[in-house]
């Protein structure tokens, strides 16, 4: 027994010291940030990648517009998340010249705001009809049909595909580069948003997600010039420096938040 305590006494600080160089800050439970250096593929306090990764098991995702339903216009992410009590708002996706209409098909919580579809072959659905599906996953439009997906969902956003799952880069290198957003899911079925203020091309995007701690399987695009707008309120958060936030940013009509699961929407 003596000669067992010194191996359980490593064992014991090689777990430790695994917590302690964990890149993810938790929040509230489900819900956690990390920041990365994108070009050293690392994690950095001063990253100009910032990543939030979320749990629907203890958080819900809510799809807003300025539809029939809601009373409001197209308001920035730090007002959108006052009015509809979000702790994280998003770009939902790029829209048309109108300046309103999402580019691809588009329902929220039943509610059909856009039902033209394109060929963008990546959709984003919340809210399952059947208990039985996750809460959350991103479907690849080639393997499952845009119809199944809208009669399994209530909310489904359907964007340009970046990363096929599980873990395919579907973009050739390009000369072209900006900013991204992106809406990705792990392995565990967790979402994460991904901020990155440093220009990239989408496949060089994709390879630096890919090789991140970070077990993606499935990414879309959101956004990838101006305005990419991200806003997180938290009182743990210090959003002063932090990439891709900005307050009171443009008006984004179409967004992404995230707040809290209570009971009955279990």
């Amino acid at each position: 027994m003596r000669q067992a305590w010194p191996i359980l006494i490593l064992l014991l600080l090689a777990g430790s010291a695994t917590a302690q160089l964990s890149p993810w800050r938790t929040l509230e439970p489900g819900l956690e940030m990390a920041r990365f250096d994108s070009g050293l593929r690392e994690a950095r306090d001063d990253g100009d990648m910032l990543i939030f990764r979320i749990d629907p098991e203890h958080w819900k995702v809510k799809a807003l517009s300025p539809g029939q339903a809601d009373e409001y216009e197209g308001l920035s992410t730090q007002d959108w998340c006052e009015v509809a009590g979000l702790v994280l708002a998003f770009n939902a996706g790029m829209y048309q010249a109108d300046g309103v209409t999402h580019v691809g098909y588009f329902k929220k919580d039943g509610e059909v705001i856009n039902g033209a579809v394109n060929d963008y072959l990546s959709a984003a659905a919340f809210g399952p009809v059947d208990p039985e599906d996750p809460y959350f996953r991103i479907f690849d439009l080639d393997e499952v049909p845009l119809g199944e997906v809208t009669a399994r969902y209530r909310t489904v956003v359907q964007n340009l595909r970046l990363i096929k799952r599980a873990g395919i880069n579907r973009w050739q290198p390009a000369g072209d580069v900006w900013q991204e957003l992106a809406l990705g899911e792990d392995f565990k079925g967790r979402m994460l948003v991904i901020s990155c203020s440093r220009r990239r091309s989408m496949h060089q995007f994709n390879e630096t997600v890919l090789a991140l701690p970070l077990g993606l399987v499935a990414a879309q695009h959101l956004e990838g010039r101006y305005p990419i707008s991200v806003w997180v309120d938290h009182p743990e958060v210090d959003r002063h420096g932090l990439p891709g936030l900005q307050q009171r940013g443009p008006k984004i009509p179409n967004v992404l938040g995230v707040a809290p699961r209570h009971p009955q929407d279990r």
